[in-house]
């Protein structure tokens, strides 16, 4: 027996809506995403460690102080990065805060005796809500924008499952950082916008061989579901090799990056793979659905009209 994309899709829609409700309730456990500096307000910490430092030295420093989720950057000259900067959540008291720096500089001293404080820098979450706004309007703004491409170019239901499918791996993505409850802040933004621009040229190539397979064979010949299986299946490797490209890539930057690149680079791993499994599973299988309802509303309202004399 041969395997249906467009009959196994309601398992694999199920699948999603279920690790999608996981995240869901995940976020309502631990009371919301694991929102960063950049939305929540907070405070910029600048070292001076007199030296080039290993990043790991500073992110021990932190963990021994109980911070588990400030990501650290290297700064500095072009030739001696001797500079840290640490992005610390609000407490929302500022004591607390005094105390915290001067017992993370006593921690980094320890292992790096001319490590001096540079200064710190406040950041309020006024500006982070802006930060909010923004990233969702730029996120609709690309959505309308794919709608109207897709819709010009193919027909308005394709665009309606191509945005379904984008809707799809942004929850996906959404879901997986709650679950692991992994720091948001812009970075994420900008990894969702990435996976929205490489997620719907997987969907755009599909969509493109079942309109050539359309003309190919007449309604006799081969049905909208059999078409949409046949399509899949000839772009299945094409897909498939261009998204382990680039996961191999994304991969090992994730591995091999300090801590804030391994928050950039998380998200968009998660993303190319539900991207992928959204063209493939979700996003044809939906416009096949939803044509085969159209087409029996149309032969139902040829069938109710009266005969004439």
């Amino acid at each position: 027996m041969k395997f249906s994309f467009t009959k196994s899709a309601k398992y694999f829609i199920a699948g999603s809506i279920t690790f999608i409700i996981i995240g869901l309730i995940c976020g309502i456990l631990y009371g919301g995403m694991n929102f960063g500096i950049d939305f929540t307000g907070g405070t910029l910490m600048t070292i001076n460690m007199g030296s080039e430092f290993n990043d790991q030295d500073v992110v021990d420093a932190l963990v021994k102080e109980g911070v588990y989720d400030a990501p650290v950057v290297k700064s500095g000259d072009a030739g001696a990065q001797d500079q840290a900067i640490i992005r610390i959540k609000d407490s929302g008291d500022e004591d607390a805060e005094r105390a915290l720096r001067e017992a993370i500089l006593k921690d980094i001293q320890e292992k790096y005796p001319n490590a001096s404080e540079l200064g710190f820098e406040r950041v309020s979450a006024v500006s982070s809500s802006d930060l909010i706004k923004n990233a969702i309007l730029a996120v609709l703004i690309s959505s309308v924008g794919i709608l109207i491409y897709v819709w010009i170019r193919f027909a308005l239901i394709s665009g309606i499952a191509a945005i379904i499918a984008l809707a799809h791996d942004v929850l996906i993505m959404i879901a997986f950082c709650t679950i692991i409850q992994l720091p948001i802040n812009s970075s994420f933004i900008a990894a969702v916008l990435i996976i929205v621009g490489y997620s719907i040229n997987d969907t755009i190539v599909v969509f493109d061989r079942i309109r050539e397979n359309r003309k190919m064979y007449t309604e006799k010949e081969m049905n909208r579901k059999q078409v949409v299986d046949l399509s899949i299946k000839e772009t299945l490797t094409r897909s498939i090799y261009t998204s382990l490209t680039t996961l191999a890539t994304i991969t090992v930057l994730y591995f091999l990056g300090i801590q804030t690149i391994k928050e950039f680079a998380l998200p968009i791993i998660i993303g190319l793979i539900s991207g992928t499994y959204s063209s493939i599973f979700i996003a044809s299988p939906i416009w096949s659905m939803w044509e085969d309802r159209n087409l029996g509303k149309g032969k139902k309202k040829k069938q109710s009209k009266p005969k004439t004399a």
